[in-house]
């Protein structure tokens, strides 16, 4: 990572310099909400982010959702996102916005006074094999994955947690599903809602192709994933078939066609769904709309140049708002 890699409320900081206490409200009590995002090199060689108002927008939308104070505005944030993300030196990596309480609070609920801090990390894939122990490399997916369906853990429903909040409690429940999918030999797990339908996996949405018409779970127990609006506004674009429709297990084991998005992807061909191996995979869909997408995140289709944001294109060292 580079030096200036961390934004943190308002100032660049060496990575080593970002700190905040063990006993703090966030680590303690898991109260920390992000987003991420990003940032990819076009083929004209220029960086670029990747939607970053709409990943702003849910970022301060998550926060509201369970209370943080942020004192800074979407503008605000969007300015200081491209000046660390320009100043990282880097054109293929991941942005993460982060919202937390730094300091120790006794309470469940942090003091009134205690106001949230903001930190912008730029994260390249080199960044995220560091975690792994030593001589053992960073897990890498295939091209097409093996997916479970939980059989223990449902999706938190709306009485516990606001699905639309990316907060780091509510992934307790996913990790506790996807380490015991990888256990029993698969990439990844997908979690049903409390009605035992098809909710979403620990950090990306689920889509089935059935019949030529692409199925996605509706909004109501699921987050509104930017990828996921990407996905359907682009097979809109292409003419194919869209839908937002509850899924049964047995539905998507039966597909023609299965595939996660999220961020990281963006579009990730599954080619089993508990051990029932699908038909191609990618399918032919698949492979369009992940096509589609690395174009639309490359600033390579002219429908959706609004989705990207060139680095260097707002002031630098915005105050907050």
């Amino acid at each position: 990572m580079s030096p200036a890699d961390i934004w943190m409320d308002g100032a660049l900081l060496p990575w080593g310099e970002a700190h905040t206490s063990v006993l703090s409200h966030a680590i303690q009590r898991g109260a920390l909400v992000f987003d991420v995002g990003a940032l990819r090199e076009g083929q004209d060689g220029r960086a670029r982010l990747f939607r970053p108002r709409e990943h702003i927008e849910r970022f301060l939308r998550s926060a509201s959702l369970i209370g943080l104070d942020v004192r800074w505005g979407v503008e605000a944030l969007l300015a200081a996102t491209l000046d660390t993300a320009l100043r990282s030196g880097v054109s293929h990596a991941l942005v993460r916005w982060s919202a937390f309480v730094p300091t120790p609070e006794a309470d469940v609920v942090p003091r009134p006074s205690a106001r949230a801090s903001v930190a912008i990390a730029i994260i390249t894939p080199g960044d995220v094999s560091t975690t792994a122990a030593p001589g053992e490399d960073a897990r890498k997916l295939p091209e097409a994955i093996r997916l479970a369906i939980s059989a223990h853990v449902r999706k938190a429903g709306p009485e516990v947690f606001p699905p639309q909040a990316k907060v780091g409690a509510s992934y307790l429940g996913p990790m506790l599903a996807k380490r015991e999918a990888l256990a029993a030999g698969h990439h990844e797990v997908v979690l049903l809602d409390r009605e035992g339908r098809i909710a979403e996996a620990p950090t990306a949405n689920v889509f089935a192709v059935r019949g030529g018409q692409l199925v996605t779970p509706p909004l109501d127990r699921v987050l509104s994933g930017i990828t996921r609006d990407s996905v359907l506004a682009l097979a809109r674009a292409e003419g194919i078939p869209a839908r937002e429709s509850h899924l049964t297990p047995e539905e998507l084991v039966t597909a023609d066609e299965v595939f996660l998005t999220a961020t990281s992807y963006p579009v990730q061909a599954v080619a089993a769904v508990d051990g029932r191996a699908l038909g191609a995979a990618p399918g032919p869909l698949t492979a369009r709309l992940r096509a589609g997408m690395l174009a639309c995140e490359r600033g390579q289709d002219p429908r959706f140049h609004a989705w990207v944001t060139e680095l260097g294109a707002t002031a630098l060292n915005p105050r907050g708002s």
